[in-house]
């Protein structure tokens, strides 16, 4: 039987739970479809699902003024596979810009409903949140799922017709093994405040969910890294990378990454020969930790972890066990429910801690552990799971308990698209993905991050620019990446002297005020363009970085204010909304040389102030 039951969340003033929900007699039509009404907060959801035996209780319940959730619940007497649930509502689409989601491949506009496209979310990909928001980037609505572990699909389209907004959930989209009791529960937030704020309250609201606890970042998880993938790629030999090391050592650098290429000889870009995890090229492992930290450095190593490659020793050990295939790199992709996968790759991880001496792990293409519609969900054949979401959560649970037994403060890096809510229980890490010599696109990616992460550090994808490139003009590249840990990825022994007076320079100031970039309150603006301004907020000091020759607006008095001009202009434009005092004004350049000195009254109004392309002006307050 199809069972359709409507909810109808109406306004509530108040800050109790349930109380203000309003139940109505549940009813059944004649064609056997049952009805519920629930008040609680101004939209009309409706819940379809052929339950087949399933009961389904919706409860909403009042959280704060403006936000409330339903919580859902399926009972069977005994095991069966849950339903397909979906659950819609609309709006009126009344001052409805755009609508961000975790995943920017999916563009800003709410497209029409004739349009297939849905944010899908899982453990291994994305995360369950959707914005609506109107053109002073406000919050119209944003609404999120409890469920982080199994695929969960969000969408928001334009309906011709009646120029409403149409909006769904669905849960149980894909094939899930027999259940007899499920609950959830689904977030709507519909204040009229920033959309980075409910954003940042959705991030706040899954932290506090059982087994969504973040992880704590060691300290030298927010220091500046090199990176050896743009620089070297697969070159990385003994005598390479040690001589990389000195370099990063006298640039300042704590950490190294050590990427691709250490495991093989091939020179081939793709990862056919993935899987053994033994060093080929790279054979004194423990000499280049130990060099390492002998120049008060640390460093990681890279791993592919689901791949075995096709001309991996190992291959023949997992036939059967494999999930699926990555044609394009010749490359095969392990299935974790089956305990030998998750002991083997255990291992592996906690050797290169234990006995070659790393103090973190890259642990790249996790979303590649992905069901599809051949995949069986059952323990059967050897398999102690049934969902490949739940054994990738065992799988990473089992890991970072292995090395934080080894290593209590071992990093672990992961990137787009793994970043929800529970991958950032194991990551320490979380880095914005590919984005080479594209930093506005880097740009772009790391705010997106920064919206759900939380605590955890954000980094920036590796920077690289071409060794030709004017020093303020390469500056732009670290500047978009401002508000992450910068990761750099050049051969730091060949920059030129501006190159590195700049890079130099660049570092100093982003430890100096590494608190207020990373910790402090944090505001994009320009969410159609890419975030044209993005501000950072702490006690005693603020900073501003604008991306575009857009105006600044500073808004309260602050001890220090830091604008920085992250385009190619000479000038920022800059407004005071009221009297903020009388500040001395430095412009520096992108080399750390000093432009100018001046005093400005800051009253209200605007202002036009000098400052070079990829320059930093400072104000303090006297």
């Amino acid at each position: 039987m199809k069972i359709v039951w409507a909810v109808a969340i109406v306004a509530s003033c108040l800050l109790s739970v349930s109380t203000s929900a309003q139940v109505a007699a549940t009813t059944q039509t004649a064609s056997g479809v049952e009805q519920r009404q629930v008040v609680v907060e101004g939209l009309h959801l409706t819940i379809e699902g052929d339950l087949a035996g399933f009961a389904l209780e919706a409860k909403p319940e009042s959280i704060a003024p403006g936000i409330a959730r339903v919580v859902l619940t399926l009972t069977r007497s005994t095991p069966a596979p849950p339903p397909h649930l979906t659950i819609r509502w609309s709006q009126p689409s009344v001052d409805m810009a755009g609508m961000w989601t975790p995943n920017g491949s999916l563009g800003r506009t709410i497209v029409p409903d004739w349009i297939n496209t849905r944010l899908r979310s899982t453990l291994t990909a994305g995360a369950p949140v959707l914005t609506l928001y109107g053109r002073g980037e406000q919050n119209r609505l944003t609404f999120a799922a409890e469920e982080a572990v199994e695929p969960v699909l969000l969408a928001a389209k334009l309906h011709e017709d009646d120029i409403r907004v149409h909006s769904s959930v669905e849960l149980f989209s894909e094939r899930h093994a027999p259940l007899t009791r499920y609950t959830t529960s689904l977030r709507f937030d519909t204040r009229d405040i920033p959309f980075s704020v409910a954003l940042r309250d959705v991030s706040t609201w899954w932290s506090q969910q059982p087994g969504k606890t973040p992880a704590t970042a060691p300290p030298s998880a927010r220091e500046p890294l090199d990176s050896t993938w743009y620089s070297y790629h697969m070159n990385v030999p003994d005598a390479v990378v040690l001589a990389e090391v000195d370099a990063a050592a006298r640039q300042g650098l704590k950490v190294m990454i050590l990427d691709v290429g250490w495991q093989t000889l091939d020179d081939t870009l793709d990862y056919s020969r993935t899987g053994d995890w033994q060093p080929e090229r790279l054979r004194r492992m423990r000499t280049l930790t130990d060099a390492l930290h002998a120049r008060g450095m640390k460093g990681m190593l890279w791993f592919g972890v689901p791949l075995v490659g096709d001309k991996a020793a190992v291959l023949p050990r997992f036939r059967g066990k494999i999930l699926g295939r990555w044609a394009d790199t010749s490359a095969n992709v392990l299935d974790p429910r089956y305990p030998e996968v998750r002991a083997y790759l255990i291992a592996t991880f906690t050797r290169a801690v234990r006995d070659w001496g790393w103090d973190g792990l890259k642990l790249d293409f996790i979303e590649k552990f992905n069901g599809d519609d051949q995949t069986r969900v059952d323990r059967a054949d050897g398999r102690d799971y049934a969902s490949v979401y739940e054994a990738v959560n065992r799988l990473m649970i089992d890991i970072t308990a292995a090395l934080h037994a080894v290593r209590p403060d071992v990093m672990i890096e992961f990137r787009v698209p793994y970043v929800g809510p529970v991958m950032r229980t194991y990551g320490t890490m979380l880095r914005a993905s590919d984005a080479p010599n594209s930093s506005i696109l880097n740009r772009q990616r790391i705010v997106d991050l920064r919206l759900l992460a939380g605590a955890i550090p954000v980094h920036a994808d590796p920077i690289v620019w071409n060794s030709e490139e004017p020093s303020d003009k390469a500056a732009l590249q670290l500047l978009d990446t401002l508000f992450a840990v910068p990761q750099v990825s050049m051969k730091l022994d060949a920059l030129s002297p501006a190159h590195r007076a700049m890079l130099t320079r660049y570092l100093a100031y982003w430890r100096e005020n590494r608190d207020v970039l990373l910790d402090g309150h944090f505001e994009p603006e320009g969410i159609n363009s890419q975030y044209e301004i993005v501000r950072a907020t702490a006690p005693q000091k603020q900073i501003v970085a604008a991306y575009a020759e857009r105006t600044i607006t500073l808004r309260d008095p602050a001890r220090a204010i830091d604008l920085v001009n992250a385009t190619a202009a000479s000038r920022l434009v800059v407004e005071a909304e009221r009297d903020l005092g009388r500040y001395e004004v430095s412009a520096v350049d992108a080399e750390g040389h000093v432009k100018s000195r001046t005093m400005l009254n800051l009253t209200r109004g605007a202002y036009v102030i000098s400052v070079p392309p990829a320059g930093i002006v400072s104000l303090v307050r006297r």
